[in-house]
């Protein structure tokens, strides 16, 4: 019997299908994306603030602390200085650059920066909390650090100051924390709020000197600490341990011209000018300077007056300038100098109103930057503070120093032309 044929056709026996859907990297990253957001919306609904807490903590851990981004916008910490008064040649060495720069009134300081005033130079510098620093001619200072704690908005202002004379003024701390140091040598100067010291930092003739003219500090050198108050001086040698304080003679306040006095005059040089001053009980002398420069070189003026608060003055060419004023003890020891007051002299002309214009008022926390434009050549005063950064054609700005208090806060902008016409303008900044 033959076999029949196998029809043709499927193998008999089990058979197994099989079908797939293919799902992409793109189409997972994207469900991910989609599930964090829904999550991300959830915990914010629940905890808002605990939700941009942990955000910006994850970004800062991407970015690493170049990159840190606080609640308060721009980069977390930092808080950067400005130049409010140069004169001279001051250079600037930025952090991250081999290379020494000319600086200006565009120029901001950061951790790291090194600034360096020539023979014929002087420059101040504001930090954001209101600390100020004056650099006298020949000094080098390093910004070792200036920043605010991106939560507890406390600040943080140290300087080195590596050579020269340099004296420096805190504001007020409007949060607790926030500290103000100035390192010299292998001292480290802690202070408080509202206080004025100078510096003096001979490397090369071995002399340290650090004294106070308002408030406290506390003076660190090793294992020992000492607490300063007014007119208190702590001095020390490099290969000497310890400290060596002393109490120093006040200086005179200044009276009369008052600082950033305007004064119009019909014939500059036959105007007999008052300087006035009040009495130190130590003092024997005084020595009054009287400078057409804001760096108090090149003195017109440069006399010891025995027995006496007040000194008449003649002769001045119109223009600007600055006087100070020291006390002589019996021992023929000065004390530091006075505030310098600024004093200008104007010839007395009628005419019409300066040109003065403002263009912008910007707020950075409590200090207040003023833009606007003159005449070129003219004065410009703000509260009481001269502007430095007049432009050629005539624009300025200018960053006062921070507000007293919050609130609504008047701004006196004056300007005065070289033909003497004056003008001005009053704004208003809100402190929140």
């Amino acid at each position: 019997m033959s076999t029949p044929p196998r029809p043709h056709g499927r193998p008999r026996g089990r058979h197994l299908e099989l079908e797939w859907t293919t799902i992409t990297y793109r189409t997972i990253a994207l469900w991910v994306l989609v599930a964090l957001a829904l999550t991300g919306l959830s915990l914010y609904v629940i905890s808002p603030r605990f939700t941009k807490e942990k955000i910006r903590q994850g970004l800062e851990a991407m970015v690493g602390d170049a990159g840190k981004v606080s609640s308060y916008g721009g980069a977390a910490g930092r808080r950067e200085a400005h130049f409010v008064n140069l004169d001279g040649t001051v250079r600037v060495k930025k952090a991250r650059s081999l290379e020494w720069i000319r600086a200006d009134y565009n120029t901001s300081l950061e951790k790291g920066d090194f600034v360096q005033t020539a023979s014929d130079a002087v420059a101040r510098i504001i930090f954001a909390d209101g600390t100020n620093y004056m650099l006298k001619p020949d000094a080098l200072i390093v910004v070792e650090e200036s920043r605010e704690d991106p939560v507890t908005r406390a600040t943080r202002v140290a300087v080195q100051v590596s050579s020269g004379s340099v004296d420096l003024a805190t504001g007020r701390f409007e949060t607790p924390g926030s500290t103000s140091q100035v390192a010299f040598a292998d001292a480290v100067a802690s202070l408080n709020e509202e206080s004025r010291a100078a510096v003096h930092n001979d490397p090369d003739k071995n002399v340290h000197e650090f004294t106070m003219d308002m408030g406290q500090a506390e003076l660190t050198r090793g294992s020992t600490s000492v607490q300063l108050g007014q007119y208190d001086q702590v001095s020390f040698e490099s290969q000497q341990p310890g400290l060596v304080r002393t109490k120093v003679i006040a200086p005179p306040n200044l009276l009369t011209p008052q600082n950033m006095e305007l004064k119009l005059v019909k014939d500059p040089k036959s105007a007999i000018l008052e300087f006035t001053w009040t009495e130190v009980a130590e003092a024997k002398a005084y020595h009054l300077q009287i400078s057409p420069s804001a760096v108090l070189s090149n003195f017109i003026v440069d006399k010891k007056i025995a027995g006496r608060t007040s000194h008449e003055i003649s002769g001045l060419e119109e223009g600007n300038y600055w006087w100070t004023v020291t006390a002589i003890d019996a021992k023929g020891a000065e004390s530091q100098p006075s505030q310098a007051s600024r004093l200008s002299l104007v010839q007395e002309l009628t005419g019409n109103q300066a040109y003065l214009e403002i263009t912008r008022i910007i707020q950075h926390g409590r200090v207040v930057e003023v833009q606007g434009k003159t005449e070129p050549g003219s004065t410009v005063i703000v509260n009481n503070e001269q502007v430095f950064s007049i432009s050629p054609d005539g624009t300025f700005r200018h960053f006062t120093s921070p507000l007293a208090h919050s609130g609504s806060n008047q701004l006196t902008i004056t300007a005065q032309d070289r033909k003497g016409n004056t003008n001005t303008i009053r704004k208003t900044a809100v402190i929140e």
